[in-house]
């Protein structure tokens, strides 16, 4: 399946969870729910299979760093004796890295996949919302006179075509903003921080293919409801929070899943404190330059990996305290020795 098919599908997916819940900031947390909860079994294997390396390598290091003690720079001697104790083990980094090697895959296939849709869509969307209030204001600029012939409206009330247009584009965005709004952000197809709710005029201008005065135009039917949403007010669609929350709770999922990974007493290497910093900077680059919905999916993702990482690092630990060591790094079927020692057996008996 190509990107591209992928893409489809989720935007298809998403539109099913709104249709179901109406509103698309509801719909993502849903989704991303749902989604993390099927991929899970592939989180169990990972880090079932980490943290039994860790434990095991915690056990092995005392050995690994006499090696390099012993043998200084002589790297060739010291792969050779590693993978030695590695087989006096029954250990080895290679069934670890091929199951983090298939999560990472399918986590970044989902992710990137992802954000490309939900951008495009999201480009989509407010194109679509902006057209139907602009739609509004014309249909009821052209009808107001009708309107009026038919008693339906009042001039007392609406005192010319402009206000009564207005009126009805505002309607209009009002029945848009159950489904496009979410908490405090007023449209989850813009970002949480200090920009406006609305595409902008240059955008649908071009969609629209407007020129000469049919753009002067739409740009006066654009600034007039534009302005009569907003008000005096500039309009700001967020607070940053979702931003900063996406930085805080990566964080906190990373630390707590290294923690809880790592056998008691083990210090984090530098390598997970790099993570834990850069995970969360990354994050909030794409939060910044994403919509509220892609957004929304970040947080919630880490949120759910939080807990689930908890759990199962707890489940495990549960677990291996009762497992021995032993258990742990013995032969699955010792084929071969076995099968020496029972021909040497029968070589005796025949004698």
């Amino acid at each position: 399946m190509n990107g591209m098919l992928l893409a489809d599908l989720w935007t298809h997916i998403i539109d099913l969870f709104a249709k179901w819940i109406v509103n698309y900031g509801w719909a993502i947390v849903v989704f991303t729910v749902v989604l993390k909860l099927v991929l899970t079994p592939l989180d169990i294997m990972q880090r079932v299979a980490t943290q039994k390396q860790s434990r095991v390598t915690a056990y092995m290091q005392p050995e690994l760093d006499a090696i390099k003690k012993k043998y200084g720079d002589n790297k060739e001697r010291i792969n050779a004796e590693t993978q030695k104790i590695y087989k006096k083990y029954n250990t080895g980094m290679g069934g670890i890295c091929l199951t983090m090697l298939l999560s990472f895959v399918v986590t970044a296939v989902v992710f990137f996949t992802l954000y490309g849709s939900i951008r495009s869509y999201g480009t989509s969307k407010l194109y679509e919302s902006y057209s139907q209030i602009d739609s509004a204001y014309v249909t009821a600029e052209s009808e107001y006179q009708q309107k009026l012939d038919e008693d339906v409206i009042s001039v007392d009330v609406y005192a010319d075509a402009k206000s009564y247009a207005i009126d009805m584009a505002k309607e209009k965005y009002q029945q848009l903003e159950k489904r496009n709004s979410w908490l405090w952000v007023k449209n989850v197809w813009k970002a949480d921080r200090n920009v406006s709710q609305f595409i902008s005029f240059d955008s649908f201008a071009n969609q629209q293919n407007l020129s000469g005065e049919q753009r002067e135009q739409a740009r006066e039917r654009y600034n007039a409801i534009t302005s009569s949403i907003v008000g005096e007010g500039k309009d700001n669609n967020g607070y940053f929070v979702l931003i900063f929350l996406c930085a805080i709770v990566n964080f906190l999922t990373q630390f707590l899943s290294m923690k809880l990974l790592a056998p008691k007493g083990q210090k984090l290497s530098m390598m997970n404190i790099i993570m834990m910093i850069v995970l969360p900077l990354s994050m909030i680059l794409f939060a910044w330059t994403s919509n509220v919905v892609f957004t929304l999916y970040i947080l919630t993702n880490s949120i759910m990996s939080a807990i689930i990482s908890t759990i199962i690092s707890l489940i495990m630990r549960k677990i291996n305290s009762k497992k021995s060591l032993e258990e742990l790094i013995k032969p699955k079927v010792p084929v071969v020795e076995y099968s020496r020692n029972y021909n040497a057996q029968n070589k005796k008996g025949k004698k």
